[in-house]
């Protein structure tokens, strides 16, 4: 069992969302490419593509060319593997991923597809063309897809197109692969995703918690069952061998765990989880967690996500709190980012920061 302990003055909960800045690869750390920064987070939200891509780069400090050079080459993949939301993750996990998720999103998805009025044989026929159309290595935009589909009779339009085809990836006919231009293009899922590890439930649910919480945590088990969608029932039965990998943190009451190298590094980084930085739009370090509170305060919640619409804007965090949101600017006369503080201002620390900040953030091209 995992040892019960308060990390040398982590005791608040501002210290859990600092660590959780070690965790996400968020301050200076070991060098990693995109594919591995991919694989340590497991998921990245990627409804947003362009910030899903910022995301990556920022963690691996690199040029968003350098992680669509990853996409390109098959070693990231986007697609829904949890939530019903498009995340990117490394390809090899993706099918053991929907394995576990993918037939749960379809059911919850049911009311909708009679509404729209797609069955069974709708998707069976797309599934059909679509693999006609794209076998030998071909692959196409969503438009052009669409618009294959409007040829043999297939409507897309009413939001139908996108169910259509969330509904193939989800049973792993189609995959988001290549890149061209600004546009990603979907491939057949088997001839994109060249090797899969083994699909084994048990197996998978633990390396899914035990990444989780070492790329996300210190987090409590709620946080890892609404970020993965799975049950406490599909967790149980492997908890304990997940625990024992882990260390726990009691900060008010609640349990959080987290990686030991996570704590090991605590000492060395602490200061660096001070420092100013820009996130994305829909950024891990909030949409990773049920509770987002430790890093951004209750009362600024609407800020980021106004009206709980999920359309979460990119934010400036400052010594581990979220004090403002961002966007880019498009006038040339004015500075890179226009930044909206919570609180009336920035601190001095903040201030002399963002200039710099906006400048190295990785902006797709």
């Amino acid at each position: 069992m995992t040892e019960r302990t308060d990390v040398r003055g982590a005791r608040t909960r501002r210290d859990i969302s600092r660590l959780r800045l070690i965790a996400q690869r968020l301050t200076p750390g070991p060098t990693s490419s995109p594919a591995q920064i991919v694989r340590w987070m497991t998921c990245t939200q990627a409804q947003d593509f362009r910030a899903g891509r910022s995301a990556v780069a920022l963690r691996a400090r690199c040029a968003v060319d350098d992680v669509d050079a990853a996409i390109n080459a098959g070693e990231i993949v986007r697609s829904w593997p949890m939530r019903g939301t498009l995340h990117l993750v490394p390809a090899g996990d993706l099918r053991w991923m929907l394995a576990l998720n993918g037939e749960s999103t379809l059911r919850s998805a049911r009311r909708r597809h009679e509404d729209l009025g797609i069955g069974a044989e709708d998707i069976e026929t797309a599934r059909s063309v679509t693999e006609q159309r794209l076998r030998g290595g071909h692959a196409l935009e969503r438009r052009a897809l669409f618009a294959l589909w409007e040829s043999y009779g297939i409507h897309t339009g009413g939001q139908r197109g996108v169910h259509l085809v969330q509904a193939l990836c989800l049973r792993a006919h189609l995959v988001l692969g290549p890149i061209n231009g600004r546009q990603q293009q979907f491939a057949l899922f088997d001839e994109w995703v060249t090797h899969s590890k083994p699909v084994d439930r048990a197996a998978n649910i633990a390396d899914w918690a035990r990444r989780y919480f070492r790329s996300h945590g210190p987090a409590t088990i709620a946080d890892f069952r609404w970020w993965s969608g799975l049950l406490q029932r599909d967790l149980a039965p492997v908890w304990e061998s997940v625990r024992d990998d882990l260390v726990e943190i009691a900060v008010d009451g609640t349990s959080y765990f987290g990686a030991p190298e996570t704590l090991e590094a605590w000492e060395e980084r602490r200061s660096a989880t001070l420092r100013p930085m820009l996130v994305p739009p829909f950024d891990e370090i909030l949409l990773g967690y049920a509770d987002r509170t430790p890093t951004l305060d209750a009362p600024h919640m609407d800020l980021v996500v106004p009206g709980g619409n999920g359309a979460f804007k990119a934010t400036v965090i400052d010594g581990g709190r979220t004090v403002a949101t961002w966007r880019r600017s498009m006038a040339k006369s004015t500075p890179p980012v226009e930044v909206s503080p919570f609180d009336g201002a920035l601190s001095k620390r903040a201030e002399r920061a963002v200039p710099g900040l906006s400048r190295r953030y990785p902006f797709p091209s």
